[in-house]
């Protein structure tokens, strides 16, 4: 699961890239705000997949480091929660950006599809986070509560 996070992320940069070329311009300060929040975003998606990918050196048969799996689970709850509220701040800041849009007469239309697919591929870092949460929670329970339902 780790690998599938870390995989991804490489393809959604471009998306991001493709998809937001056909949005009107937008005021610089707004457009840059959301695609640095979304770039930070896709940075948490890494850290939750390296965070995951480095569970492996703590777990074995024979012993469980449990200061360290905790570390690690924590570094996947700030790493969700930043996340969240980078995504939150940076849907603001494009419906800002499109809803004032300059109308000059250079002003191109709002690719209505561009801008909903957009959106979407900027939820996709919060999606993951949220993926590599779920995992390292039920991975990374606490001893009192495995095999408890």
């Amino acid at each position: 699961m780790a690998l599938l996070l870390l995989a991804t992320c490489p393809v959604l940069v471009p998306l991001l890239v493709l998809f937001g070329g056909h949005l009107p311009p937008v005021y610089p300060a707004l457009g840059f705000l959301s695609w640095t929040l979304v770039g930070t975003s896709v940075v948490m998606v890494v850290l939750a997949g390296a965070f995951l990918l480095a569970v492996r050196r703590h777990v074995s048969v024979e012993h469980l480091d449990l200061h360290e799996v905790g570390k690690l689970r924590s570094g996947i709850v700030v790493a969700w929660t930043s996340s969240l509220f980078m995504t939150v701040f940076a849907f603001g800041g494009l419906s800002l950006g499109v809803s004032s849009a300059p109308l000059a007469a250079h002003a191109r239309t709002i690719s209505w599809p561009a801008t909903w697919t957009l959106m979407l591929l900027m939820a996709t870092p919060f999606a993951l986070t949220s993926v590599a949460l779920v995992m390292g929670r039920a991975l990374l329970a606490p001893p009192e509560h495995r095999g408890q339902p």
